[in-house]
């Protein structure tokens, strides 16, 4: 098991350079799925964040009755009021449909315990799964796990999110003893992580706390980025915001390197007359992007929340953690992006 940190150079492969030439769309499309009666702020910080961080488009498929509220607080989010079915609205088809339009998806951020919004978000894990869409798995979507693993489980397509206790919750479900469980952690970096996410299938989980801790089972990572010392309700949504935006970038990069690939294929040469390579040695592997895209996502909220603290102390709110994500960002990867930046602009 290896233990550390990515270079940003290969965070920022996963990053669409802006041009002249794009399109709506081409810096991703996601769909957060969540938000209920009692819980309206936690999906619309997930969307709006990964609005700030640079996707052209968020959906926001919520429960109707919280539907106003969140469209109160942006018009830049597209608010879909059918997460809970009616007799005017079956859910399900609207639900399909959303998810042939994005490139990664969120769920369970506001969602709360309802039976029949949880339903409704069981349902839009499995056709993700089924269409091989990326899946960030936060808050109560982690109960959806819990009581039943198979929902997830052996989809290298998906990270989790939890807190400790949902951490330790989710180790109980899957029937690893809490005492064994950190024991390893003692033995080892991330020891702790790296058995459930083995026990997920090769699922990328992120433990949150003092430092983040990501494994897919096989490798972890660890991000002990300095953050702010407030640990208000609302940044855990931040963080899933963040990481929904990297794996929509991560499932585009990975179609332009297919279409690269294919362009090649079939014996297209060079003007030397050689054979043109389908894919370059300095090619991100696909199977590596859930943890790439996590110890990002980490690594910006972290930084993100370090700044708000740092202008308004104990007073920081998530709002404010969101008002520096884009701020956050320019710091880490501006430098390195400049290099792919149109001379015009």
């Amino acid at each position: 098991m290896s233990v550390h940190q990515p270079r940003l150079q290969t965070l920022a492969k996963l990053i669409p350079p802006l041009t002249p030439t794009m399109h709506k769309g081409d810096c991703g499309r996601v769909a957060v799925f969540g938000g209920s009666e009692e819980f309206t702020g936690a999906p619309y910080f997930v969307a709006s964040s990964s609005l700030r961080l640079g996707t052209d488009i968020a959906y926001l498929v919520c429960d109707r009755n919280a539907a106003t509220a969140i469209k109160s607080y942006t018009p830049d989010i597209i608010v879909l009021p059918f997460l809970r079915p009616s007799s005017e609205n079956t859910g399900e088809s609207k639900i399909g449909a959303i998810l042939k339009k994005v490139h990664a998806v969120s769920v369970g951020s506001g969602l709360g315990k309802d039976r029949t919004l949880q339903e409704s978000a069981r349902f839009a894990i499995c056709e993700a799964r089924k269409n091989n869409i990326p899946i960030v798995l936060d808050a109560d979507s982690l109960d959806i796990v819990c009581s039943d693993p198979s929902v997830i489980s052996g989809y290298a397509n998906a990270v989790l999110t939890p807190n400790p206790p949902e951490f330790d919750r989710l180790c109980s479900a899957l029937g690893l003893d809490p005492d064994s469980v950190e024991a390893e952690a003692e033995k080892k970096v991330g020891g702790a992580v790296r058995l459930l996410a083995h026990k997920l299938g090769g699922v990328t989980v992120i433990r949150k706390g003092q430092s983040d801790v990501i494994s897919n089972g096989e490798r972890v990572f660890v991000c002990d980025e300095a953050g702010g010392l407030r640990r208000c309700g609302g940044q855990g949504d931040v963080l899933c915001g963040a990481t929904v935006t990297f794996m929509a970038w991560g499932e585009k990069y990975k179609q332009a390197v297919e279409a690269r690939a294919n362009s090649s294929r079939g014996g297209e040469k060079s003007g030397s007359g050689k054979q043109v390579s389908s894919s370059s040695s300095e090619d991100i592997d696909p199977k590596d992007i859930p943890m790439l895209a996590s110890y990002a996502a980490c690594l910006l909220t972290r930084h993100a929340s370090y700044l708000a603290y740092d202008e308004y102390g104990r007073a920081t709110q998530s709002t404010n953690i969101l008002e520096q994500i884009d701020i956050s960002f320019d710091n880490k990867f501006e430098e390195l992006l400049k290099a792919v930046r149109p001379a015009n602009l």
